[in-house]
């Protein structure tokens, strides 16, 4: 049987192996939901983890409306990524579409969820599963007239 990097048998992987099998997997998963890679750097890279612009998002945010970005102003779209925790450790981090930065209500909010990965270094996606199917209704549900109003005006009364 060979793998998604080629080998066969029971090598063992480099950590450099194990790092790029990681991205692959989380990038057949999300991209099977719908989701589309962002950023300069794809999954089969190492620098992958290392680039700020490489992640996910889920274009059906919105209800798929495109929008014009306008620097802090233009709600984020449900995006998720590689990054490292407050030990330096590898995280998976998902955003929720809606306003940056505290702006507006609990709802319009995004706060960063962060995933430890596992024991094998690898994401748990029966989690991420579970959160995606919680986000993503919400996400393609959101408003962007909405999202804007509540950023601006205040906290939105849902």
């Amino acid at each position: 049987m060979t793998d998604r990097l080629g080998h066969t048998g029971t090598m063992t992987a480099t950590p450099t192996e194990l790092l790029i099998a990681r991205q692959l997997e989380v990038h057949d998963h999300v991209l099977a939901r719908g989701w589309r890679l962002d950023g300069d750097t794809g999954p089969g890279d190492a620098g992958f983890l290392d680039d700020a612009t490489a992640g996910w998002s889920y274009p059906a945010s919105f209800g798929g409306a495109r929008t014009n970005t306008v620097a802090d102003a233009t709600p984020v779209l449900l995006h998720c990524y590689f990054t490292f925790g407050d030990e330096g450790d590898v995280v998976f981090a998902v955003v929720p579409a809606g306003n940056l930065r505290g702006s507006g209500c609990p709802v319009h909010d995004t706060r960063e969820r962060r995933f430890p990965l596992t024991e094998a270094g690898r994401v748990d996606l029966v989690t991420l599963t579970t959160v995606l199917d919680e986000l993503e209704p919400r996400a393609r549900a959101h408003d962007v007239h909405a999202l804007v109003e509540c950023l601006y005006f205040g906290p939105c009364t849902r």
